[in-house]
């Protein structure tokens, strides 16, 4: 018999808490990601459980039922998100929609994981705006896992029998997959590929799995003594404080993180499941309380609403991460939540669907016709307009955005195996062609090919780099797609040496977030590093991000405190030229990428 265990919903609820706090506050909960890999590790363990204690009552395992149940348990919830979202974005944030159609396919379709690989697309930057769904890739990867791991572990059941047996193979597969995460792991690049493989996160799912077959729920627990007692609180105790130290501490950009450190995290979650699972030991009452409860028996809404709230706020709002801006949302997530629970999620899984013709049949039949009307006219018309934005809307902007994205990940690759090199020091081009092409007098492209530079931006600047290093050959650039002004400051903390043999420091930070924040004001910040060289800062066009007047403002200001400061006005220059840009109106395409170039020489040449 299957025990209830309510310390579930309380890791549930810090592992959905955990990815919360990453979305908002990703520069301090660096490791905030992770919290997936305790829903997966949960996940793989209580399928397992569930598919073996079905096996021993009834000899099979009905995969056509179980396939059904998951599907009442998640869909509802899943269309309910995308069929709310997508109006909202049609109507208030049409630059969200690119890519919609691809993204909804594929994730009703549980593989939008390897979309968002064969896309290119990054989990931990924004190139081309954020997508309100990305986080999907997670319930995709589980799709996965459970349509082909039931099907293996009937074979396994069938022809091995032996629980000793299977258990190995369980681990060689793990094994395997963590052994894959290390390989396919390329240090200094974006980790996507491995972050969204199923290849490659499997793992996770099959630990849960392999403790299913060792620590069933209906196994019979011997009576734990008080040294028992004492030793499982200790227990508990270790593997939470790991726990919030690798979320704390692990960034997605570390080696550790692939080269086991991952695996690591699902091993110390499987073992704080084991001592849940353990009805004689004080972990289950740790995590069981009223908040836990409600919050975790909700947590599949609220990781789903979570991040088109997050998106839709970070597009709107000048200080999203603000503690009133931060509270309103999570109430907003709350409250969306609690709603989907309760008219979506809950009546998805109790009702009958082979009844739904006579269900339908009597709606439309009995009652009062003209409530019955305006529900089904209501109704409609939302589904209409969700099918039509996801169906019609996308394509056209989706191709531009493909265009660029493809582009800046080129060129963020080049930029990432330059850093590891000496700037050039020979000009790439004639300084005649040089001149000609950025319309500059010859003699500012022989004193710009000269001049030894540093410059620090994000993906503007990874966009224009190609022509950045054309007129500044000795140009040393460390622009990062997604870069913020407090990461950047950090980066040139380490540069003092770089600093020293520049001639000026080139700027471009801005356009992902405010620069002055958190009772930081990180453009005093990077002057205080600057050691007196000249800083040429780049001001921002990005027309959908509200904080951009609030930085460009902040700049204008600190021009005229700091006597080595020259703000380039690109905002100015670059405003009413939409041809320069591609769709989004924040990258520069070939032509804006040259004035980009000029306007930088330009000021630098004065």
């Amino acid at each position: 018999m299957k025990r209830y265990i309510t310390g579930f919903n309380g890791l549930r609820t810090l592992g959905v808490l955990v990815v919360i706090l990453y979305h908002i506050y990703p520069s301090t909960i660096r490791g905030g990601f992770l919290g997936v890999v305790l829903f997966f590790v949960l996940s793989g363990y209580l399928v397992t459980d569930s598919l073996l204690r079905t096996y021993k009552k009834n000899g099979k395992i009905n995969v056509l039922k179980f396939w059904g149940n998951r599907l009442k348990r998640i869909y509802p919830s899943l269309l309910t998100v995308f069929f709310v979202v997508t109006p909202y974005l049609l109507i208030f944030q049409r630059n969200l929609l690119s890519g919609l159609r691809s993204e909804f396919f594929s994730s009703i379709f549980s593989v939008q994981n390897w979309w968002q690989i064969q896309q290119g697309n990054s989990y931990f930057t924004n190139i081309t705006g954020a997508s309100p769904f990305k986080h999907i890739y997670y319930l995709s990867i589980e799709g996965q896992f459970f349509i082909l791991w039931p099907l293996l572990l009937i074979v396994l059941l069938r022809f091995v029998k032996s629980k000793g047996k299977i258990f190995l193979i369980t681990s060689i597969i793990t094994l395997i997959s963590v052994v894959l995460m290390a390989i396919l792991f390329v240090p200094g690049a974006d980790p996507t590929r491995v972050y969204y493989g199923t290849d490659t996160r499997l793992f996770s799912l099959m630990m849960g799995s392999s403790l299913a077959f060792i620590w069933p729920l209906d196994k019979h627990f011997r009576k734990v003594n008080k040294k028992g007692q004492q030793v499982g609180l200790i227990a508990t105790l270790i593997t939470v404080f790991i726990l919030v130290l690798s979320y704390l501490f692990m960034p997605a950009e570390s080696a550790v993180t692939y080269y086991g450190g991952m695996w690591l995290i699902s091993f110390v979650s499987m073992i704080l499941i084991a001592l849940v699972a353990h009805p004689a030991l004080r972990a289950n009452r740790i995590f069981s309380n009223v908040v836990f409860d409600y919050i975790g028996t909700r947590s599949l809404g609220i990781y789903l609403w979570q991040l088109p709230v997050f998106t839709m706020a970070e597009e709107k709002l000048v200080n999203p991460t603000a503690w009133y801006n931060v509270l309103w949302q999570l109430l907003l997530i709350v409250g969306l939540s609690e709603l989907s629970y309760r008219f979506i999620e809950k009546p998805a899984q109790k009702f009958d669907y082979s009844n739904t013709m006579n269900i339908l049949h009597t709606f439309i039949t009995g009652g009062n016709w003209k409530t019955r009307k305006k529900i089904l006219q209501t109704s409609g018309l939302i589904v209409l307009i969700a099918i039509l934005a996801v169906i019609v809307f996308s394509p056209a902007s989706a191709r531009d955005q493909e265009i660029l994205q493809k582009k800046i990940l080129a060129q963020q690759a080049i930029l990432m195996k330059e850093q590891t090199q000496k700037a050039n020091d020979k000009v790439s081009l004639p300084l005649k062609t040089i001149a000609s092409k950025y319309h500059v007098e010859p003699l500012v492209a022989e004193k710009m090919s000269k001049l030894k530079a540093l410059a620090l931006g994000d993906s503007v600047m990874v966009a224009a780099s190609t022509n950045l290093k054309e007129m500044f050959p000795q140009m040393t650039i460390n622009a990062v797609v997604g870069e913020q002004a407090n990461v950047g400051a950090q980066k040139l903390e380490t540069q003092k040496e770089a600093i020293k043999k520049s001639d000026v420091l080139l700027i471009g930070l801005g356009t992902n977030g405010l620069l002055d924040f958190g009772g930081t004001n990180y453009v005093d910040k990077i002057m205080s590093m600057s050691q007196g060289k000249p800083v040429y800062w780049i001001n921002v066009q990005a027309p959908n991000k509200p904080w951009v007047s609030v930085n460009n403002t902040l700049l204008k200001a600190s021009a005229k405190k700091y006597s080595n400061l020259t703000i380039i006005d690109w905002n100015d220059a670059s405003k009413n030229n939409p041809s320069w840009f591609y769709s989004d109106r924040i990258h520069p395409q070939n032509e804006g990428a040259i004035a980009y170039t000029t306007l930088v020489a330009k000021a630098m040449a004065k």
